[in-house]
């Protein structure tokens, strides 16, 4: 990913805030292939919450019930390590009267961020492992049986700050279970460029 200078001086300002709840991504696979597991992953990117956050699926293949999600694992820090919960997520009708796929974890408490600035010293061993116990990672198999591909939102957001503290992941849904081996990797370059 390349930051311009203006996106390195708005995160800059954006991290001197210590009191803003806001998650970054750590991890996301490429693609939703039908039948085979999924997982993104977050982490804190600056003040503590205790209210949990949200994870939303959105999409026409949502909306029209060609994607299907049954389980949500989430793997999170608990404790000095972490703790794993699966929830089934609700097929949420908005005010709008669209669909989304919405799992509210108000068990999840984020994290202080260890980020300790802009420009990042290399790592211990010990910090790694601290910075991989932070992270909030959510699994799930995919059911997706069309045969074009459909793009599909994925937005996690911190309850205490939906607006300005989320992270939101725009990628494929295929039925192809060698999508990468079919040109998949060439329509994520093209994404990647533009």
């Amino acid at each position: 990913m390349k930051f311009s200078s203006s996106d390195i001086l708005a995160r800059a300002i954006k991290k001197q805030d210590k009191t803003r709840v806001a998650l970054k991504k750590t991890g996301c696979g490429k693609a939703l292939i039908d039948g085979l597991p999924f997982s993104i992953s977050v982490e804190s990117d600056g003040a503590a919450s205790d209210k949990g956050l949200v994870l939303a699926i959105s999409g026409e293949a949502v909306e029209n019930g060609d994607l299907k999600i049954d389980m949500i694992d989430i793997i999170y820090p608990a404790r000095g390590g972490s703790k794993t919960i699966k929830h089934k997520p609700e097929y949420y009708k908005k005010k709008d009267g669209r669909h989304i796929y919405r799992c509210i974890c108000s068990e999840v408490k984020i994290p202080a961020s260890l980020d300790n600035g802009l420009f990042n010293k290399a790592m211990s061993e010990q910090e790694l492992i601290s910075s991989l116990n932070s992270q909030v990672v959510f699994r799930f198999v995919p059911h997706y049986s069309l045969e074009s591909e459909s793009e599909i939102m994925i937005n996690i957001y911190p309850h205490a700050n939906p607006l300005d503290g989320s992270v939101t992941e725009w990628i494929n849904a295929t039925s192809d279970k060698d999508y990468f081996e079919h040109g998949g990797a060439r329509t994520l370059k093209r994404k990647d460029k533009g």
